[in-house]
């Protein structure tokens, strides 16, 4: 048969929405579809037709097997799961379960593995059956000496299960015995439940199957079993796929059998599509963190809530890859008696890895270039309003939102900080602006903390991929914010500094380094510090962790309403209490600061050196 004229059909198991590999071939379907109410797109259903899609729980990707066999028509029949997939290209690097380990799917995940429709009839068209490299247990940890000593020792597995499907066995196809006791001494293994066979090969070994597993459903009590335990069925049809294959080879000379590696992907939750979440004065305000970050995330909301207009909606979103369910309950109490708030989380985990080659230092973690992604990952969104999770609110945010950026990329604030680094008081910041940055117009520098973001305007001129491979280009001292200075040049409406006020980090920011911008920069500074719309804590000492810090006194007036208090003081206790030295912090400060002028003169090595550490932790 010509693998022009090959009907192969290749079912993706599927039991939420996920990211897949869609062609010809390639056919995700939605398993448990007779329990979901939720239908998943671009799906085959595994309860149309001839089904047991009821039985799932105990079936697992069975459901799919079988629905295969009953309603579709092909020359070959394949089965990978949402997170597994046979490579039809090469060889890769293994790791010790004898998987292909990938971060997410790609635009060059079908190119790496041979995913495309040629490559996959090629491979198939020249095979009876198509399989996952054989593997030894031996090579992987707690497997145990043999294929029953796996079953028996996995700890959420029965051992009357194994023994009530060898007796099923026994008694309807004795003839497979010899290869059950075969598999099971044995060490070697087909995983997964993954396979492409021809027509006739898959038609015989479901009857076969089904016939054996239906008589296992009805001898096997479930009572009291785990949710692990449930799935017996789907355990016990992996061995006797193995056991099939066995007896197959044994009595067909013939069989012309591939083996392919296993690719397995990390992640691949799809990235929701968010509409914005009122039809009237919406007021998008989008957030980074992780669930560590939570509890200073919290303090955030609660001052923007606090300052609120009851005439406004507020549409928060928090682009995340590992907030957890606890943490976004705890949060979400700061808006559930506001009908005029809506908080949602925006899982963007299975696009991390496009942030892979990019530049992270010290204490910023890859949430930090999230926002790169909004243009692409909120088309619905003509215009956002972009906050850090290190500051606080003390206006209402709708006011900047409502501010008009037409023709703009951005809305910001000048950074009177960067201006007098610049300026003299950091000499190498200078070359590294006008050489490496190369910014045209240093003193329109902007603090990208609190950001408004023209997403339409960006989805006009810059796309997302274009963003991301500069950013990659180079070690970016201020990481994304460097990369939106430079790319949104001359393209930035400037607001009122009072919208991004940054502390006065050790009391120096203002009198020892702002000093040095040129003086209208300082001019705008002090008015904005002396009346701030927002604090931003941008730097390496944080209120959470020393209340005498710059105001940290309305930090801690909004943090007393969360629910993460209590966590927020235990943090700080656990700060302080593992370095004394910090109950007398404020004190050294400033002595410190004198001595530091005195010491580290901005010519010398010294002072160089000093002022470049501080450079690469301000942010």
């Amino acid at each position: 048969m010509s693998n022009s004229k090959a009907d192969i059909k290749i079912l993706i198991s599927c039991h939420k929405p996920t990211i897949f590999v869609l062609n010809d071939i390639l056919k995700p379907i939605q398993l448990n579809c007779a329990k979901q109410k939720n239908r998943f797109p671009k799906m085959l259903r595994d309860n149309d037709g001839d089904n047991i899609s009821d039985l799932n729980p105990m079936y697992c990707e069975l459901t799919a097997q079988y629905w295969a066999w009953k309603n579709l028509d092909a020359d070959y029949y394949g089965f990978f799961h949402y997170r597994r997939y046979l490579s039809f290209k090469g060889k890769n690097h293994e790791d010790i379960y004898g998987n292909v380990v990938e971060d997410y799917i790609d635009d060059g995940f079908v190119e790496k593995y041979g995913l495309d429709e040629e490559s996959i009839s090629k491979t198939v068209c020249d095979a009876d059956i198509v399989l996952p490299n054989y593997k030894n247990i031996k090579d992987m940890p707690n497997m145990g000496k043999n294929m029953y000593d796996q079953y028996v020792g996995s700890g959420y597995l029965h051992i009357e299960d194994i023994h009530i499907m060898l007796d099923v066995l026994k008694e309807k196809y004795p003839d497979f015995m010899p290869y059950a006791n075969k598999f099971m001494d044995g060490h070697m293994s087909y995983l997964n439940n993954m396979y492409i066979m021809k027509k006739e090969i898959f038609h015989n070994y479901c009857k076969w199957l089904f016939d054996i597993l239906a008589e296992c459903h009805k001898r096997i009590d479930y009572t009291d079993y785990s949710t692990e335990a449930i799935r017996t069925i789907g355990h016990l049809a992996e061995r006797l796929f193995n056991i099939y294959v066995l007896y197959l080879k044994d009595n067909n000379p013939d069989l012309k059998i591939k083996e392919l590696q296993t690719v397995f992907v990390m992640n691949t939750d799809p990235v929701e599509e968010l509409a914005p979440a009122f039809k009237n004065n919406n007021v998008p305000i989008i957030f980074s963190a992780n669930d560590f970050y939570c509890p200073y995330l919290s303090v955030v909301l609660e001052s923007i809530v606090e300052n609120s207009n009851i005439k406004n909606n507020y549409d928060i979103i928090v682009m995340n890859k590992d907030i957890t369910n606890a943490s976004k309950k705890r949060l979400l109490k700061i808006v559930s008696n506001k009908d005029n708030f809506s908080l949602r989380f925006l899982n963007i985990g299975s696009l991390e890895g496009r942030f892979k080659k990019l530049f992270l230092r010290g204490h910023f973690t890859i949430e930090t270039w999230f926002r790169l992604l909004m243009p692409e990952t909120l088309p619905e969104y003509k215009k956002v309003l972009y906050m850090d999770a290190d500051l606080v609110v003390n206006n209402d945010v709708a006011k900047l939102y409502n501010t008009n950026i037409d023709g703009y990329l951005l809305g910001a604030c000048h950074d009177a900080d960067t201006a007098g680094l610049y300026n003299g008081y950091e000499p190498t910041k200078k070359k590294y602006m006008d050489d490496i940055l190369k910014i045209k117009k240093p003193y329109n520098y902007f603090q990208a903390g609190v950001l408004l973001f023209n997403l339409e305007e960006f989805r006009k001129q810059l796309s997302t991929n274009e963003m991301i491979e500069f950013a990659a280009s180079y070690d970016w001292e201020l990481l994304d914010q460097d990369v939106l200075n430079y790319l949104a040049q001359d393209k930035v409406k400037f607001v009122d500094m009072a919208w991004n006020v940054m502390y006065d980090w050790l009391w120096i920011r203002r009198k020892e380094i702002i000093s040095f911008a040129p003086k209208y920069l300082q001019d705008e500074y002090d008015e904005a510090h002396s009346n701030p719309y927002v604090i931003h804590y941008a730097g390496p000492d944080k209120p959470w962790n020393d209340p005498s810090v710059d105001y940290a006194d309305l930090f801690w007036k909004y943090a007393r309403n969360t629910c993460f208090y209590e966590e927020l003081i235990a943090r700080m206790a656990d700060v302080r209490c593992s370095n004394p030295g910090n109950q007398n912090r404020s004190i050294v400060k400033r002595a410190a600061k004198k001595i530091i002028k005195k010491a580290l003169p901005a010519d010398s090595k010294r002072g160089k050196f000093a002022r470049n550490v501080y450079r690469k932790i301000r942010k």
